[in-house]
């Protein structure tokens, strides 16, 4: 892979920029397959509010960003009307709102402010609910097996019973299964046509990776392709040409476009039932105490399609998100910005720039080439220019990032993830905050992943947050330590450091890259314990770990911040939407690492409210957690 390609933007593919949805975003998105989607099933009936006094137990409102605790909350017409003591809290809702109901918790039930994703890509997630899960999740937690054989017995188990269908997998993760030793030396697994053939070499299959650059196709799939696209068969010449240069592995936009164009009718298919799948996805993220996502790569359609979507059915969560722009043009045709003022379902606060791609998928955009093959690859950087060096921002990016900023007066959030990526996001924000003038604006660096003491000065001077895909050390951890990076994974995810310096960070899933959760983001960010080591409990640079009370910050009050919904939810003040959880015990109870690692995770969610109606009602015969004897270290 090379350092610096020539062609256009947006070839980094993540979950960020989705290319199964830009490839095929104009025929799953004409008029008639709208009409599908929508077809006009009228207006979303609507619960009416409960009036509500909520005592006992524990009652964090998280206002101001304190985690002290109050006695009792009280709720009507879908808002907070009063938080504090008992008695105060009686008087008032006895003199306001008579014929209220009253609520008491248990000793360890705890109410807390609605649980927030700040980056998730939702459209996208919905519409690939229909492909086959290759993933290595279950749940929120990695597979206790995940190799080929595991993926291959998953394949053959679903064959597709139509005639001509092609097997569409998602979700395929080779930095998350068992490492080759080659030459001595760790090495990710290849995955390759001959390797899928292994599996099955009857049936057509296309397998798209979870960093979402690469499609990986056996031989059968590879000849199907060649027989139906114009393009490769001029492109290639013959079938056995385009298996033997692509050996199924399809990298970027060039090569998976013409793939996935060939079973786009069979993708459209598979589509449009994206109302349910969404419905699915809201209740999934109810079920783990979310009542907020922020959307991170908005366009025209997908902000129709979810706007639509809630016209028709009940607002399991508040949404908001970011527009996704790839090049100068895009951004050209933005209008002023205005900071949003009121609450309306997929607002917009940001716009979105991807400028590299996955570090496990090893697209992240390096300053120094990952230790695994392919030899001397630094990753891939989406605004590259011709006769620009390796290390030299180019101009067309502070272009860019200059037109959103200072030109539109737009907050920006910038998708980086290699330390390379970061250091361009870091330098183009300096150039065009120093011609900016306007109101303060929340701008964002995505991922954020690799950072030195130096990012961390510069972002802090210059009001830049961070959102971390804390993930990246409870899941990938390990790969990125023993083979992806090395010495330099101890650079990942470095929260309690931004932290320390005076910044307001927040923890996102990425969903679908990650599980949706922020019980289980807030107990990767306090333990920092890699999962998928198989032979100890090992922690990836102990300094950085939060405490409970960080990681619930983080994903409360301090991501309804970042995302410019704090006038409305992250925390419980007077006059903010009743949007609550009310969990089996108190994550902040949980106050060793014995206690939080796998277990905060699972701390049951009782009650997820909206706007003061309850949404989703959880099994209370589920236990919490308690004590167990665990090995733990702090090996760093």
């Amino acid at each position: 892979m090379k350092n610096q390609h020539e062609h256009t933007h947006g070839c980094a593919h993540c979950s960020c920029n989705n290319p199964v949805l830009e490839i095929l975003k104009e025929e799953l998105f004409s008029a008639e397959n709208l009409t599908k989607i929508n077809p006009g099933s009228g207006k979303a009936t609507h619960e009416k509010p409960q009036t509500l006094m909520i005592s006992g137990g524990i009652i964090r409102p998280m206002i101001g960003g304190s985690t002290e605790t109050v006695e009792s909350i009280g709720i009507a017409d879908g808002n907070v009307v009063i938080t504090g003591q008992e008695a105060d809290v009686k008087d008032y809702m006895e003199k306001n709102h008579p014929g209220y109901q009253k609520r008491e918790l248990t000793e360890n039930q705890t109410l807390l402010p609605g649980l927030i994703e700040p980056h998730v890509h939702m459209i996208p997630t919905a519409m690939m609910q229909g492909w086959l899960n290759v993933s290595p999740f279950e749940g929120q937690d990695l597979l206790a097996v995940y190799d080929l054989t595991s993926v291959g017995i998953i394949i053959n188990k679903h064959i597709p019973k139509i005639p001509g269908a092609v097997i569409l997998g998602r979700g395929l993760d080779p930095s998350l299964m068992p490492f080759e030793e080659k030459n001595g030396k760790k090495e990710l697994i290849t995955i390759n046509n001959t390797v899928l053939d292994g599996i099955n070499n009857q049936t057509p299959m296309m397998l798209l990776s979870a960093s979402m650059h690469t499609l990986y196709l056996n031989t059968k799939a590879l000849e199907h392709v060649f027989k139906n696209s114009s393009e490769i068969q001029k492109q290639y010449g013959s079938a056995d040409k385009y298996i033997s240069e692509t050996k199924g592995q399809l990298q970027e936009g060039l090569q998976m476009t013409p793939a996935l164009n060939v079973v786009k009718l069979q993708i459209i298919a598979m589509s449009i039932q994206i109302n349910s799948y969404l419905t699915h996805l809201f209740k999934l993220a109810n079920s783990r105490g979310v009542t907020f996502m922020y959307d991170a790569g908005l366009n025209k359609v997908s902000e129709m399609l979810l706007s639509k979507y809630f016209e028709t059915h009940t607002e399991w969560v508040r949404t908001g998100g970011a527009y996704l722009c790839s090049s100068q043009e895009e951004v050209d045709k933005l209008d002023h910005y205005k900071e949003p003022d009121h609450y309306k379902p997929v607002y917009c606060g940001h716009i979105k720039v991807v400028s590299d791609g996955s570090n496990q998928g090893l697209t992240g955009y390096q300053s120094a080439p990952y230790l695994c093959d392919p030899a001397n690859n630094t990753g891939v950087f989406n605004f590259s220019q011709a006769g620009i060096p390796a290390q030299t921002i180019p101009p067309n990016y502070n272009t860019l990032i200059n037109t959103v900023v200072a030109g539109k007066g737009w907050p920006l959030m910038v998708h980086a993830n290699g330390d390379q990526a970061v250091t361009f996001a870091i330098n183009a924000y300096q150039r065009t905050l120093a011609q900016y003038r306007g109101p303060e604006l929340r701008n964002r660096i995505e991922h954020c992943s690799l950072l030195t003491a130096d990012h961390i000065t510069n972002m802090l001077q210059m009001g830049v947050s961070p959102s971390f895909l804390i993930g990246h050390v409870g899941y990938w951890g390990y790969a990125f330590k023993e083979v992806i990076f090395g010495e330099k994974a101890q650079m990942l995810d470095l929260c309690g450091s931004t932290l320390a310096a005076g910044m307001r960070i927040t923890l996102h899933s990425d969903n679908e890259v990650s599980p949706l959760g922020p019980l289980r983001m807030m107990e990767q960010s306090i333990t920092r314990i890699m999962e998928k080591n198989p032979n100890d409990i090992e922690v990836l640079n102990s300094t950085e770990r939060l405490t409970p009370e960080q990681a619930l910050i983080a994903v409360t009050y301090d991501a309804a911040w970042q995302c410019y919904a704090d006038q409305w939810v992250g925390s419980l003040n007077k006059g903010y939407f009743a949007d609550f959880v009310i969990l089996e015990q108190d994550p902040l109870s949980l106050n060793t690492p014995s206690l939080q690692y796998m277990k905060m995770r699972n701390i049951p969610v009782l009650e997820t409210w909206v706007g003061g109606i309850c949404v989703y009602v959880g099994d209370k015969n589920e236990k919490a957690v308690s004590e167990k004897d665990t090995i733990y270290s702090s090996n760093s």
